[in-house]
């Protein structure tokens, strides 16, 4: 026997660039489906006023239709993490393109407010197919190394495109008007789905039909019981209850301080465009430490946004909050992924992301409609952002507690990873 070498060479860790052509196709898609999700929200922030100024209808009304869809969202967002884990991410996110394409076209030939709460109640479905559930399981199946800053990068993307929508579509508004700008975007949708279909294959092995059946007994599997689950849900809803209004109400909230619509808008690009490096940034940090202490950065850094946002006033100021508040919040979705994976493992992420986003959708729903009334009856924004700064510094507590019983994750054996599962 050859004797022991006296110096074994360094092993090196595997990398992103380890990982198949198959897993960075699906990173992309997952990129420009969770991209969609977000964009869909982000225009109605942009065509809030000039739709309600053409219908003479107030905030509240608007906000209700948001809030019609965002119901139907949570409603169905279970189902879409069910039928992610059962038929793979695939069918899924081509469905909600799908569904978003026609609605959007609709959306562009409304006349009246029953039309438009029609419209927005087809979108709901959708939504809670095309977004994070599916997309983050597409990413988090096929990636085998390197998984959280594969998340930090799929959000991250999602920063990068959509830093241009907010401006585009303010643009294409005063161009245009917002029925060719929404009809323009549902072509988007649709041509989307056609993409998704044709870039991810559609063959299922044996291991794949394993991993998403029986279906039955998989739900018995699920942490029901575990308390750190429906804590984190509840951290997420008071955390997606202030991010969500500021999605929806910031460009509305510049405009009433004197700022132009673009001045606004390249406000909320900003902010977004800084995201793209934010993501990336708190899936490295998970890595190194934890996804429990990232997530513990990322509320404490909302806390200080949200008293900046409500006491800023001069655009310079407002463009420093967009810096400092984009970096922060881009590691929120990704973050969430990461913790579900971190304390329970990815065999049934989707069911997990969609116990999750029931929470989320639910808090957006409440928060969004609290924003808009707290303007009606006081003609500011300015409560609302306050009443933000208390909720974050309360989400801080079950964060805290949520770091220091983060506990093992569950054997790697355990989940669905590789190319072995569906796409």
């Amino acid at each position: 026997m050859p004797p022991a070498p006296l110096f074994k060479p360094a092993s090196r860790a595997p990398g992103l660039l380890d990982e198949n052509w198959q897993a960075w196709t699906a990173l992309a898609i997952g990129v420009l489906a969770i991209t969609a999700q977000t964009a869909s929200s982000m225009t109605f922030s942009v065509l809030m006023k000039p739709i309600v100024g053409e219908f003479g209808w107030d905030r509240t009304a608007f906000t209700g239709a948001m809030t019609l869809r965002m119901t139907l969202m949570v409603l169905l967002v279970w189902y879409a993490g069910v039928l992610t884990d059962r038929i793979g991410p695939r069918a899924v996110l081509a469905a909600g393109a799908l569904i978003i394409g026609v609605g959007n076209l609709a959306m562009s030939q409304v006349h009246s407010l029953p039309q438009f709460y029609a419209v927005m109640a087809w979108l709901g479905p959708g939504q809670a197919a095309i977004g994070t559930v599916a997309a983050s399981a597409l990413v988090l199946r096929r990636f085998t190394h390197r998984r959280s800053l594969a998340v930090g990068i799929l959000n991250g993307g999602d920063n990068l495109v959509n830093s241009g929508v907010y401006y585009l579509a303010a643009v294409l508004l005063a161009a245009w008007g917002w029925r060719a700008t929404i009809g323009s975007l549902g072509s988007l949708y649709l041509l989307l789905a056609v993409l998704i279909l044709w870039a991810l294959p559609a063959r299922r092995t044996a291991a794949a039909e394993d991993a998403t059946s029986p279906d039955r007994a998989r739900l018995r599997d699920l942490p029901w019981g575990d308390a750190r689950l429906w804590v984190l849900c509840l951290a997420y809803a008071l955390i997606y209850a202030f991010i969500t209004s500021v999605q929806l109400h910031l460009h509305a909230y510049l405009t009433d301080l004197g700022h132009s619509a673009l001045d606004a808008a390249q406000i909320l690009s900003i902010l977004t465009l800084v995201g793209a490096a934010g993501a990336p940034l708190f899936g490295w940090l998970a890595e190194r430490t934890s996804a429990r202490s990232a997530l513990v950065v990322v509320v404490s850094g909302l806390l200080a946004c949200s008293v900046l946002l409500w006491s800023a006033r001069t655009l310079p100021v407002f463009t420093a909050w967009a810096v400092a508040y984009g970096l922060i919040n881009s590691g929120v979705v990704a973050l969430l992924a990461l913790m579900l994976t971190e304390l329970f493992g990815a065999a049934q992420i989707g069911r997990l992301m969609g116990v999750a986003m029931v929470f989320c959708m639910t808090a957006t729903m409440l928060a969004n409609n609290f924003s808009a009334a707290m303007f009606d009856l006081t003609g500011s924004y300015k409560p609302a952002w306050q009443t933000y700064t208390v909720v974050m510094a309360l989400t801080l507590v079950p964060v805290e507690w949520l770091r220091r019983r983060g506990g093992p994750a569950p054997e790697p054996a355990a989940e669905i990873i590789g190319s072995s599962s569906p796409p």
